[in-house]
Protein backbone atom coordinates (compact mmCIF):
# COMPACT_ATOMS: atom_id res chain seq x y z
CA UNK A 1 0.00 0.00 0.00
CA UNK A 2 1.31 3.41 -0.99
CA UNK A 3 0.97 6.26 1.49
CA UNK A 4 1.54 9.94 0.80
CA UNK A 5 2.15 12.78 3.22
CA UNK A 6 2.48 16.46 2.29
CA UNK A 7 5.17 18.14 4.41
CA UNK A 8 5.05 21.89 4.94
CA UNK A 9 8.31 23.79 4.74
CA UNK A 10 11.80 22.63 5.68
CA UNK A 11 10.78 22.49 9.35
CA UNK A 12 8.80 19.32 8.58
CA UNK A 13 10.70 18.01 5.56
CA UNK A 14 14.32 18.04 6.74
CA UNK A 15 13.82 16.20 10.06
CA UNK A 16 11.77 13.56 8.20
CA UNK A 17 14.53 13.11 5.62
CA UNK A 18 17.21 12.93 8.31
CA UNK A 19 15.28 10.22 10.12
CA UNK A 20 14.78 8.22 6.92
CA UNK A 21 18.55 8.33 6.21
CA UNK A 22 19.31 7.26 9.79
CA UNK A 23 16.97 4.27 9.43
CA UNK A 24 18.24 3.22 5.98
CA UNK A 25 18.96 -0.49 5.73
CA UNK A 26 20.56 -0.88 2.30
CA UNK A 27 20.73 2.16 0.01
CA UNK A 28 20.25 5.92 -0.26
CA UNK A 29 20.03 7.91 -3.51
CA UNK A 30 20.13 11.68 -3.22
CA UNK A 31 19.61 14.02 -6.19
CA UNK A 32 19.74 17.78 -5.68
CA UNK A 33 20.00 20.97 -7.72
CA UNK A 34 21.56 23.15 -5.00
CA UNK A 35 23.58 22.14 -1.95
CA UNK A 36 25.15 24.94 0.10
CA UNK A 37 28.14 24.82 2.40
CA UNK A 38 26.19 26.15 5.37
CA UNK A 39 24.62 24.69 8.53
CA UNK A 40 21.88 22.92 6.56
CA UNK A 41 24.22 21.53 3.92
CA UNK A 42 26.71 20.31 6.49
CA UNK A 43 23.98 18.67 8.58
CA UNK A 44 22.63 16.86 5.54
CA UNK A 45 26.16 15.74 4.61
CA UNK A 46 26.68 14.47 8.15
CA UNK A 47 23.64 12.18 7.94
CA UNK A 48 24.72 10.88 4.53
CA UNK A 49 28.27 10.27 5.80
CA UNK A 50 27.06 8.41 8.89
CA UNK A 51 24.91 6.16 6.69
CA UNK A 52 27.88 5.43 4.41
CA UNK A 53 30.03 4.51 7.44
CA UNK A 54 27.38 1.98 8.44
CA UNK A 55 27.88 0.22 5.11
CA UNK A 56 24.85 1.71 3.39
CA UNK A 57 25.30 2.36 -0.34
CA UNK A 58 24.92 6.14 -0.60
CA UNK A 59 24.95 7.89 -4.00
CA UNK A 60 24.81 11.68 -4.34
CA UNK A 61 24.08 13.47 -7.62
CA UNK A 62 24.47 17.26 -7.52
CA UNK A 63 23.89 19.71 -10.34
CA UNK A 64 27.13 21.49 -11.24
CA UNK A 65 25.42 24.79 -12.10
CA UNK A 66 22.97 24.95 -9.21
CA UNK A 67 25.77 24.11 -6.76
CA UNK A 68 28.52 26.04 -8.54
CA UNK A 69 29.56 27.76 -5.30
CA UNK A 70 30.09 24.39 -3.59
CA UNK A 71 33.69 23.17 -3.61
CA UNK A 72 34.26 19.54 -4.56
CA UNK A 73 36.22 19.18 -1.31
CA UNK A 74 32.94 19.59 0.59
CA UNK A 75 32.35 15.88 -0.09
CA UNK A 76 35.81 14.59 0.95
CA UNK A 77 34.75 13.15 4.32
CA UNK A 78 31.68 11.62 2.69
CA UNK A 79 33.83 9.94 0.03
CA UNK A 80 36.26 8.69 2.67
CA UNK A 81 33.29 7.02 4.40
CA UNK A 82 32.50 5.12 1.19
CA UNK A 83 29.92 7.44 -0.36
CA UNK A 84 29.77 8.16 -4.08
CA UNK A 85 29.39 11.66 -5.57
CA UNK A 86 28.80 12.70 -9.15
CA UNK A 87 28.39 16.23 -10.53
CA UNK A 88 25.67 16.56 -13.14
CA UNK A 89 27.15 17.97 -16.38
CA UNK A 90 30.28 19.61 -15.02
CA UNK A 91 30.75 23.15 -16.30
CA UNK A 92 34.50 22.69 -16.82
CA UNK A 93 33.68 20.04 -19.44
CA UNK A 94 31.52 22.47 -21.40
CA UNK A 95 28.25 20.84 -20.33
CA UNK A 96 26.50 24.03 -19.24
CA UNK A 97 22.96 23.85 -20.67
CA UNK A 98 19.99 21.76 -19.53
CA UNK A 99 20.34 21.40 -15.80
CA UNK A 100 19.22 18.74 -13.34
CA UNK A 101 16.64 20.74 -11.38
CA UNK A 102 15.24 17.69 -9.58
CA UNK A 103 15.11 17.35 -5.78
CA UNK A 104 14.75 13.77 -4.59
CA UNK A 105 15.79 11.54 -1.72
CA UNK A 106 15.19 7.80 -2.14
CA UNK A 107 15.80 5.45 0.79
CA UNK A 108 15.81 1.63 0.47
CA UNK A 109 13.72 1.98 -2.71
CA UNK A 110 10.74 2.20 -0.36
CA UNK A 111 10.45 5.78 0.87
CA UNK A 112 10.97 8.88 -1.26
CA UNK A 113 10.90 12.63 -0.79
CA UNK A 114 10.08 14.71 -3.86
CA UNK A 115 10.05 18.46 -3.44
CA UNK A 116 11.07 21.95 -4.45
CA UNK A 117 13.40 22.21 -1.45
CA UNK A 118 17.10 22.69 -2.06
CA UNK A 119 19.61 21.97 0.71
CA UNK A 120 20.50 25.38 2.11
CA UNK A 121 19.65 27.53 5.11
CA UNK A 122 17.04 29.47 3.14
CA UNK A 123 14.90 26.34 3.07
CA UNK A 124 15.35 25.16 6.66
CA UNK A 125 16.88 27.47 9.27
CA UNK A 126 16.51 30.81 7.51
CA UNK A 127 19.29 32.98 6.12
CA UNK A 128 20.26 36.63 6.38
CA UNK A 129 17.81 37.28 9.20
CA UNK A 130 14.87 36.21 7.01
CA UNK A 131 12.44 33.41 7.93
CA UNK A 132 12.77 30.12 6.01
CA UNK A 133 11.24 30.03 2.55
CA UNK A 134 7.77 28.61 2.03
CA UNK A 135 7.93 25.26 0.26
CA UNK A 136 6.58 21.72 0.27
CA UNK A 137 7.75 18.12 0.04
CA UNK A 138 5.90 14.90 -0.62
CA UNK A 139 6.83 11.88 1.51
CA UNK A 140 5.84 8.76 -0.42
CA UNK A 141 6.10 5.27 1.03
CA UNK A 142 5.27 2.00 -0.71
CA UNK A 143 6.00 -0.29 -3.61
CA UNK A 144 5.42 2.39 -6.26
CA UNK A 145 8.53 4.21 -5.06
CA UNK A 146 10.82 1.56 -6.59
CA UNK A 147 10.18 3.17 -9.99
CA UNK A 148 12.26 6.12 -8.88
CA UNK A 149 15.38 3.95 -8.73
CA UNK A 150 15.49 3.70 -12.53
CA UNK A 151 14.81 7.45 -12.77
CA UNK A 152 17.82 8.16 -10.57
CA UNK A 153 20.00 5.66 -12.44
CA UNK A 154 19.25 7.35 -15.75
CA UNK A 155 20.33 10.71 -14.37
CA UNK A 156 23.46 9.16 -12.87
CA UNK A 157 24.43 7.92 -16.34
CA UNK A 158 23.53 11.22 -17.99
CA UNK A 159 25.57 13.25 -15.52
CA UNK A 160 28.70 13.46 -17.68
CA UNK A 161 27.10 12.46 -20.97
CA UNK A 162 26.83 15.03 -23.79
CA UNK A 163 23.28 15.78 -24.85
CA UNK A 164 23.63 14.19 -28.29
CA UNK A 165 24.67 10.87 -26.71
CA UNK A 166 21.92 10.90 -24.10
CA UNK A 167 19.40 11.03 -26.94
CA UNK A 168 20.43 7.52 -27.88
CA UNK A 169 20.09 5.78 -24.55
CA UNK A 170 18.70 2.27 -24.87
CA UNK A 171 14.91 2.24 -24.98
CA UNK A 172 14.85 0.16 -21.79
CA UNK A 173 16.64 3.04 -20.06
CA UNK A 174 13.98 5.50 -21.20
CA UNK A 175 11.09 3.85 -19.40
CA UNK A 176 8.40 6.39 -18.71
CA UNK A 177 7.43 6.75 -15.08
CA UNK A 178 3.99 7.91 -16.16
CA UNK A 179 2.84 4.30 -16.42
CA UNK A 180 2.36 4.27 -12.64
CA UNK A 181 -1.34 4.03 -11.96
CA UNK A 182 -3.82 4.34 -9.16
CA UNK A 183 -3.18 6.81 -6.38
CA UNK A 184 0.10 8.28 -7.60
CA UNK A 185 2.01 8.86 -10.82
CA UNK A 186 5.57 10.05 -11.26
CA UNK A 187 6.59 12.13 -14.25
CA UNK A 188 10.11 13.03 -15.33
CA UNK A 189 10.88 15.47 -18.10
CA UNK A 190 13.94 16.80 -19.88
CA UNK A 191 15.21 18.17 -23.18
CA UNK A 192 15.42 14.70 -24.77
CA UNK A 193 11.68 14.13 -24.34
CA UNK A 194 9.67 15.86 -27.11
CA UNK A 195 6.34 15.02 -25.46
CA UNK A 196 6.78 17.34 -22.43
CA UNK A 197 4.88 14.99 -20.06
CA UNK A 198 4.98 17.36 -17.10
CA UNK A 199 3.32 20.14 -19.11
CA UNK A 200 0.71 17.77 -20.52
CA UNK A 201 -0.06 16.54 -17.00
CA UNK A 202 -0.80 20.08 -15.83
CA UNK A 203 -3.14 20.62 -18.77
CA UNK A 204 -4.96 17.36 -18.11
CA UNK A 205 -5.42 18.06 -14.41
CA UNK A 206 -6.70 21.58 -15.14
CA UNK A 207 -9.02 20.26 -17.84
CA UNK A 208 -10.58 17.70 -15.45
CA UNK A 209 -11.09 20.12 -12.55
CA UNK A 210 -14.76 20.70 -11.77
CA UNK A 211 -14.72 22.91 -8.67
CA UNK A 212 -11.43 24.60 -7.84
CA UNK A 213 -7.81 25.02 -8.86
CA UNK A 214 -5.35 26.45 -6.33
CA UNK A 215 -1.85 27.02 -7.60
CA UNK A 216 1.20 28.21 -5.63
CA UNK A 217 4.18 28.82 -7.89
CA UNK A 218 7.51 30.54 -7.35
CA UNK A 219 8.31 31.17 -11.03
CA UNK A 220 5.37 31.54 -13.39
CA UNK A 221 5.48 32.28 -17.10
CA UNK A 222 3.76 29.19 -18.53
CA UNK A 223 3.28 28.13 -22.14
CA UNK A 224 0.17 29.38 -23.88
CA UNK A 225 -1.50 25.96 -23.71
CA UNK A 226 -1.55 26.07 -19.90
CA UNK A 227 -2.85 29.65 -19.90
CA UNK A 228 -5.65 28.64 -22.26
CA UNK A 229 -6.52 25.63 -20.09
CA UNK A 230 -6.82 27.89 -17.02
CA UNK A 231 -9.05 30.35 -18.89
CA UNK A 232 -11.32 27.54 -20.07
CA UNK A 233 -11.56 26.26 -16.49
CA UNK A 234 -12.79 29.66 -15.30
CA UNK A 235 -15.30 29.80 -18.16
CA UNK A 236 -16.86 26.51 -17.08
CA UNK A 237 -17.26 27.74 -13.50
CA UNK A 238 -14.05 26.55 -11.81
CA UNK A 239 -12.60 28.88 -9.19
CA UNK A 240 -8.92 29.52 -9.99
CA UNK A 241 -6.64 31.07 -7.36
CA UNK A 242 -2.99 31.78 -8.11
CA UNK A 243 -0.44 32.52 -5.38
CA UNK A 244 2.96 34.00 -6.23
CA UNK A 245 5.82 35.37 -4.11
CA UNK A 246 5.91 39.08 -3.37
CA UNK A 247 9.58 38.65 -2.44
CA UNK A 248 11.49 36.76 -5.11
CA UNK A 249 15.13 35.65 -5.13
CA UNK A 250 15.19 36.14 -8.92
CA UNK A 251 14.03 39.68 -9.65
CA UNK A 252 13.62 39.13 -13.39
CA UNK A 253 11.33 36.14 -12.72
CA UNK A 254 9.15 38.27 -10.46
CA UNK A 255 8.75 40.95 -13.11
CA UNK A 256 8.09 38.36 -15.82
CA UNK A 257 5.28 36.79 -13.79
CA UNK A 258 3.82 40.20 -13.01
CA UNK A 259 3.68 40.87 -16.73
CA UNK A 260 0.90 38.25 -16.88
CA UNK A 261 -1.23 39.60 -14.04
CA UNK A 262 -3.40 41.73 -16.30
CA UNK A 263 -4.31 38.76 -18.49
CA UNK A 264 -4.98 36.56 -15.50
CA UNK A 265 -7.19 39.12 -13.79
CA UNK A 266 -9.14 39.92 -16.95
CA UNK A 267 -9.78 36.19 -17.31
CA UNK A 268 -11.41 36.33 -13.82
CA UNK A 269 -8.70 34.40 -11.99
CA UNK A 270 -7.72 35.45 -8.48
CA UNK A 271 -4.12 36.61 -8.12
CA UNK A 272 -2.41 36.81 -4.72
CA UNK A 273 1.13 37.62 -3.56
CA UNK A 274 2.62 35.89 -0.52
CA UNK A 275 4.24 38.47 1.78
CA UNK A 276 6.14 36.90 4.75
CA UNK A 277 9.08 35.43 2.82
CA UNK A 278 10.07 33.93 -0.50
CA UNK A 279 7.48 31.37 -1.59
CA UNK A 280 9.43 28.68 -3.42
CA UNK A 281 6.55 26.19 -3.73
CA UNK A 282 5.57 24.34 -6.91
CA UNK A 283 2.15 23.10 -5.85
CA UNK A 284 -1.15 22.63 -7.68
CA UNK A 285 -4.39 21.45 -6.07
CA UNK A 286 -7.23 20.68 -8.48
CA UNK A 287 -10.26 19.15 -6.74
CA UNK A 288 -8.82 15.93 -5.22
CA UNK A 289 -5.55 15.95 -7.18
CA UNK A 290 -2.22 17.39 -6.02
CA UNK A 291 0.85 18.01 -8.19
CA UNK A 292 4.14 18.71 -6.41
CA UNK A 293 7.82 18.39 -7.16
CA UNK A 294 10.63 20.37 -8.71
CA UNK A 295 8.92 21.83 -11.79
CA UNK A 296 7.85 25.43 -12.04
CA UNK A 297 5.20 26.50 -14.51
CA UNK A 298 7.69 28.27 -16.71
CA UNK A 299 9.19 27.71 -20.13
CA UNK A 300 12.54 26.40 -18.86
CA UNK A 301 11.03 23.77 -16.56
CA UNK A 302 8.69 22.64 -19.31
CA UNK A 303 11.32 22.24 -22.03
CA UNK A 304 14.92 22.28 -20.92
CA UNK A 305 15.47 21.39 -17.27
CA UNK A 306 15.32 17.85 -15.97
CA UNK A 307 12.35 17.80 -13.60
CA UNK A 308 10.50 15.30 -11.44
CA UNK A 309 6.94 15.67 -10.17
CA UNK A 310 4.38 13.47 -8.47
CA UNK A 311 0.67 13.54 -9.24
CA UNK A 312 -1.35 12.36 -6.27
CA UNK A 313 -5.05 11.51 -6.48
CA UNK A 314 -6.13 11.49 -2.84
CA UNK A 315 -8.93 13.52 -1.23
CA UNK A 316 -7.18 13.57 2.15
CA UNK A 317 -3.87 14.83 0.77
CA UNK A 318 -5.70 17.42 -1.33
CA UNK A 319 -7.70 18.61 1.69
CA UNK A 320 -4.53 19.08 3.71
CA UNK A 321 -2.84 20.94 0.86
CA UNK A 322 -5.86 23.21 0.43
CA UNK A 323 -5.91 23.96 4.17
CA UNK A 324 -2.27 25.06 3.93
CA UNK A 325 -3.14 27.15 0.89
CA UNK A 326 -5.92 28.91 2.80
CA UNK A 327 -3.44 29.68 5.60
CA UNK A 328 -1.01 31.12 3.06
CA UNK A 329 -3.73 33.35 1.60
CA UNK A 330 -4.26 34.91 5.02
CA UNK A 331 -0.66 36.11 4.79
CA UNK A 332 -0.97 37.29 1.20
CA UNK A 333 -2.12 40.41 -0.61
CA UNK A 334 -4.79 40.11 -3.27
CA UNK A 335 -4.19 41.95 -6.54
CA UNK A 336 -7.21 43.74 -8.03
CA UNK A 337 -7.54 44.65 -11.69
CA UNK A 338 -8.53 48.30 -11.24
CA UNK A 339 -5.49 48.96 -9.02
CA UNK A 340 -3.22 46.93 -11.27
CA UNK A 341 -4.17 48.93 -14.36
CA UNK A 342 -2.81 52.16 -12.87
CA UNK A 343 0.63 50.85 -11.88
CA UNK A 344 3.62 53.01 -12.93
CA UNK A 345 4.68 53.03 -16.57
CA UNK A 346 8.27 52.01 -15.78
CA UNK A 347 6.95 48.94 -13.98
CA UNK A 348 5.14 47.91 -17.16
CA UNK A 349 8.39 48.29 -19.13
CA UNK A 350 10.26 46.09 -16.63
CA UNK A 351 7.56 43.45 -16.92
CA UNK A 352 7.66 43.35 -20.71
CA UNK A 353 11.44 43.21 -20.95
CA UNK A 354 11.68 40.53 -18.24
CA UNK A 355 9.01 38.38 -19.85
CA UNK A 356 10.70 38.66 -23.26
CA UNK A 357 14.09 37.67 -21.83
CA UNK A 358 12.79 34.64 -19.94
CA UNK A 359 9.96 33.39 -22.14
CA UNK A 360 11.33 34.29 -25.56
CA UNK A 361 15.09 34.88 -25.65
CA UNK A 362 15.90 32.00 -23.27
CA UNK A 363 13.71 29.68 -25.35
CA UNK A 364 15.45 30.68 -28.59
CA UNK A 365 18.97 30.35 -27.16
CA UNK A 366 18.22 26.96 -25.62
CA UNK A 367 16.77 25.63 -28.87
CA UNK A 368 19.88 26.75 -30.75
CA UNK A 369 22.03 25.02 -28.14
CA UNK A 370 20.09 21.77 -28.58
CA UNK A 371 20.70 21.91 -32.33
CA UNK A 372 24.40 22.67 -31.85
CA UNK A 373 24.89 19.84 -29.35
CA UNK A 374 23.02 17.35 -31.55
CA UNK A 375 24.89 18.12 -34.73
Amino acid sequence: MTTVRLLKNGAEAFPAMFMAIEQAGSCVAFEMYLVADDETGREFRSHLTTAARRGIEVMVLVDAWGSMSLADGFWDTFREAGGKVRWFRPIKKGLLPFRDHRKMLLVDDHIAYISGLNVANEYYLGAGGEPPWRDNALEITGIEVIRLRSAFSRMWVRAELPLRKSLFLRSSDRERLAVSGGKIRFLESGPENPFHPERRAYRQVVHRAAKSIDLAMSYFYPPGSVMRALRRAVNRGVRVRLLFPQKNDVAIARWAARGLYGRLLRARMEVWEYKPTMMHAKLTIADDTVIAGSANLDIRSGRFNYELVAIVNDPQVAAGARADFETDLREAERIHLDEWNVRPFMQKIKERISYWLLARADLFISRMEIMRKMW
